[in-house]
């Protein structure tokens, strides 16, 4: 005898009787509001291209990139905001082949500009041992990712935790007037 999922078949049933899925959410259609409505979702099965947090597309649209840049805001990020009024993404997914991520990077300006700046934040690099960045396993990832960067038109910029909040760091980000 097969093992059946009990959540698909209740989901299943529930939109059977007249439920609806709306953002994730089963609904009962008599207690919808009307922006609910609006973007009622009567399929029971999951459009991964119409919801963006499932694309993974290696750019700002990329699902990953856009949950990381809502739940992540630190010193640096509104430093960078505030002096030279770019958003800066943490933790940006900027390939679909590779699991790569940027500390942080700056893909676009507000006027829609494309800037590709990656920054990373050096950590532990006067350790020593075999894990981390620092093994050789570390440093060879981190040749191949930096490589892919540059090939895929990323400026990279490189600095040391100590170094991130400073003026130095924010000169070495390009003007974005040229």
């Amino acid at each position: 005898m097969a093992k059946t999922n009990w959540g698909t078949a209740f989901v299943k049933n529930l939109k059977a009787n007249g439920w609806v899925e709306v953002n994730g959410l089963i609904l009962p259609q008599n207690k919808l509001t009307e922006e609910q409505s609006s973007t009622l979702t009567t399929s029971g099965a999951k459009n991964k291209q119409s919801r963006s947090k499932g694309l993974k597309t290696g750019w700002i649209d990329d699902g990953r990139n856009l949950k990381n840049k809502a739940k992540q805001t630190d010193p640096f990020i509104l430093l960078v905001k505030q002096e030279l009024g770019l958003e800066v993404w943490p933790e940006f997914y900027f390939s679909t082949e590779r699991l790569y991520r940027i500390d942080y990077a700056i893909p676009v300006d507000q006027n829609g500009k494309v800037l590709k700046i990656a920054i990373e934040q050096e950590g532990g690099i006067w350790l020593k041992g075999n894990s981390g960045h620092s093994s050789g396993t570390g440093i060879k990832r981190d040749m191949e990712k930096n490589n892919l960067l540059q090939s895929l038109g990323w400026r990279l910029i490189r600095r040391q935790p100590s170094e991130m909040m400073s003026l130095e760091t924010l000169l070495l980000i390009p003007d974005i007037n040229y």
